[in-house]
């Protein structure tokens, strides 16, 4: 079909004028657009920044000593005997509480030691591991009694020369679930030295090597506990870890009123003597 001129010009302004909006809304556009890339780079490069920042200050971060927790045994009535292992290597500290369960106080501050350990790995730099046995007597520790369920004193129940054959020391030596447990963990892998947490006497025993009375002056010197030798009892993880072994082993006994201070009190007080008893 032919068009006339009127309408070729008619068709040529409505042309032109649908090219002029066109590009009065591509200009729009590029003036709306602009901003908002420029506000997407902006963004995304403070993001960037943002990651970076995080990044660095992650690497700032001081790293952790992981916990290894391990079953040692179980006690008359079945609860858990846990040991507690920190760091690396073949060599280890032994540090264990509440063989007395009317002796507790040695519990939090281990569970205090703990928190250390895995906050402060340089504690334990170079110094191969340290294994914490928490509560070695569960039972005595859940009745607020020295003896064990079946009313055995747990430190007079080891294989030694001086054993002595009575009912609150069992009929034989490591008659108990409790006692054997602990007496496994040390002939499997014998430490380098020992510290047993009690209560009352308010001093630092020692049993073992010319070694173990330095270790005790040590301790001493990192708290206000005196050196004081109590003497091998029969039966006792004393006799048998330093007599029987010639492991040094120091029987750490905290005063009574320890009993009632809290885990940062007791931290406070005997924290450096921990630290002390394992880098010594």
């Amino acid at each position: 079909m032919g068009i006339d001129a009127s309408e070729g010009s008619s068709t040529i302004d409505s042309q032109n004028a649908l090219l002029n909006q066109g590009i009065h809304r591509r200009t729009s556009m590029h003036k709306i657009v602009a901003p908002l890339f420029l506000m997407v780079l902006l963004f995304s490069g403070c993001s960037s920044a943002s990651k970076s920042s995080t990044d660095a200050a992650s690497h700032n971060l001081k790293p952790s000593l992981r916990m290894m927790t391990t079953i040692s045994g179980y006690s008359v009535e079945g609860r858990p005997i846990e040991r507690w292992s920190f760091g690396t290597g073949d060599e280890y500290v032994l540090i264990i509480a509440s063989i007395h369960g009317d002796e507790a106080a040695g519990t939090p501050l281990l569970h205090r030691f703990a928190r250390h350990l895995a906050a402060n790995p340089e504690t334990l730099e170079g110094l191969g591991r340290v294994v914490l046995v928490p509560q070695v007597n569960p039972d005595g520790v859940a009745d607020k009694r020295r003896h064990n369920s079946q009313g055995v004193d747990l430190n007079r129940n080891f294989p030694t020369s001086n054993f002595q054959s009575r009912q609150r020391h069992g009929d034989e030596p490591l008659s108990q679930p409790e006692s054997r447990a602990l007496y496994d963990l040390i002939q499997r892998e014998k430490p380098r030295r020992v510290i047993s947490i009690h209560q009352p006497v308010g001093c630092i025993d020692y049993d073992g090597p010319e070694r173990a009375r330095g270790l005790a002056i040590a301790m001493s010197e990192a708290s206000d506990l005196p050196v004081q030798k109590l003497g091998a009892r029969p039966g006792s993880l004393g006799s048998y870890v330093g007599l029987e072994l010639g492991i040094p082993i120091i029987t750490l006994e905290l005063p009574s009123q320890a009993s009632r201070w809290g885990e940062e009190r007791l931290w406070d007080e005997y924290g450096e003597m921990l630290i002390t008893s394992i880098q010594f």
